[in-house]
């Protein structure tokens, strides 16, 4: 594989890995922030993964990207179409009302679980391709805080995960691959 100078991938994955830290904590527009955050972050994996030639980082990325945003999505269409099903001036039981709410509940953890699946794999083959170990460190905090995302300790750990995020890219070489062998020289045969 030849030389890939990767500098402004990793520029882009770092500062977008930092507005979508940063963006969870601007009131108002701070889901914009996140937005340009995660955008930026799936551009820098799009050019890692085509200057190495291995899609995974990519492509995973995206995978947790479309499942949680699909999950979202979902769970607003039903418990919006939960509630417009009701007539009016009809309630709903509590029994209802209580199973409802387990059944998003469990909706949720399934979103989170399934995004971080996917964040996981993404961060695992970029330690693969780059050897920064902060990124295997990013895998492994992202899978642990989603698991135990229920208690208020998987959020803390979704939160080192994402800081080790902006250091695997801080870390990360700037140029990836072997210079091509030079091809032997052929020698002058003197007679």
């Amino acid at each position: 594989m030849a030389v890939a100078n990767l500098s402004s991938e990793k520029n882009m994955g770092m500062w977008g890995a930092i507005l979508s830290l940063i963006g969870g904590f601007i009131p108002y527009i701070g889901s914009v922030v996140s937005l340009i955050g995660f955008i930026l972050i799936l551009l820098a994996l799009k050019g890692i993964s085509d200057a190495v030639g291995d899609e995974r980082p990519f492509k995973n990325y995206l995978y947790g990207v479309i499942f949680a945003v699909g999950g979202l999505i979902v769970i607003v269409a039903l418990l919006l179409g939960t509630f417009a099903l009701v007539p009016a001036g009809w309630h709903l039981s509590e029994s209802a009302g209580i199973g409802l709410a387990i059944f998003l509940f469990i909706l949720f953890v399934a979103l989170i679980i399934g995004a971080a699946y996917f964040q996981k794999r993404a961060w695992l083959a970029m330690y693969e391709i780059t050897g920064t170990r902060e990124f295997k460190d990013a895998a492994t905090w992202v899978w642990w805080g989603a698991l135990t995302a229920v208690i208020i300790v998987g959020l803390l750990l979704l939160l080192i995960a994402r800081v080790f995020v902006i250091i695997g890219f801080n870390k990360m070489p700037a140029e990836l691959g072997e210079e091509p062998a030079p091809a032997p020289a052929e020698e002058e045969v003197i007679w």
